[in-house]
């Protein structure tokens, strides 16, 4: 491209040198006509050789420019060989941050009970954000660019992110929590009833005794530094999980001790405060 455009400019140059003023006399002498053209064969001569000379500068550009090329892919080669990678992998790698870049605008467009729902998409996404963060590949300028925005995006989500909800069921004949709880459209688990009886203390005096018509009121999620255990956690699961360390699980079981009076029974349904790490 560079060339053609020196190219373009010397053709121009030339076109200088034969629009001088000549032919526009009417009538010419012999002697006249000689004189027109020997300067228009010199002028001819000249524009060949501003072309020749331009066509040298080209050429010897295009040898500039394949030889910064080959320096360029050498360097370039050399930056992959230090983060392990190659083009290929480093365009994957971008174009999975362009991905969840895209997802995170869209899930800042959905409206509070829809982004709730997909709260664990967005802690999936976060995640794997992390894992990409300690990838050699961030350490590559645009990807350091591009984790930069999506950080943003995830704290202006986790803002808006709603982690506990409160919808309302209406008792039918023949229900009772562990039927309720069982409810595809509640918790798809009947072991999870007693988190709806503990939301409804108020109300409900026997577990086994609630009546039709009754309105409860049935929570989903936990809110943040908060986890609901379910059927086969343990203390040291759940510390694994929170802490990504199983010898922590008696921060939970000290922030807890008033619900757990033993570390080695827990319950499905009970939500224990977890102790920032």
């Amino acid at each position: 491209m560079k060339r053609f455009g020196l190219i373009l400019v010397c053709s121009a140059l030339a076109f200088l040198v034969f629009a001088q003023p000549g032919f526009a006399q009417t009538e010419m002498t012999y002697e006249g006509y000689k004189l027109e053209t020997a300067g228009l064969e010199k002028r001819i001569g000249d524009a060949k050789r501003v072309l020749a000379e331009c066509q040298t500068a080209a050429d010897e550009l295009s040898k500039q420019i394949e030889g910064l090329d080959s320096e360029v892919a050498t360097v370039q080669n050399e930056i992959y060989d230090l983060i392990g990678s190659n083009e290929a992998g480093v365009n994957e790698f971008l174009q999975e941050l362009d991905r969840y870049e895209a997802r995170l605008m869209s899930l800042l467009r959905l409206s509070d009970d829809a982004l709730f729902e997909a709260r664990d998409e967005f802690d999936t996404i976060v995640e794997r954000v992390e894992e990409m963060g300690a990838d050699n590949r961030a350490l590559l300028p645009e990807s350091k660019s591009k984790l930069a925005s999506i950080d943003q995006l995830i704290e202006q989500v986790k803002a808006r992110m709603p982690r506990k909800r409160i919808r309302h069921y209406s008792v039918l004949r023949g229900d009772s929590l562990w039927k309720i709880a069982k409810k595809d459209e509640i918790y798809k688990d009947p072991y999870l009833w007693p988190r709806i009886y503990v939301e409804n203390k108020n109300l409900i005096k026997d577990p086994d005794l609630i009546y039709p018509n009754w309105v409860l009121n049935v929570p989903f999620g936990v809110d943040l530094n908060q986890h609901l255990v379910q059927r086969g956690d343990n203390l040291s699961l759940i510390a694994g999980r929170v802490y990504n360390d199983i010898t922590k699980w008696n921060r939970i079981f000290q922030a807890n001790n008033k619900q757990i009076l033993n570390p080695n029974m827990i319950f499905p349904a009970q939500v224990f405060d977890v102790p920032a790490n």
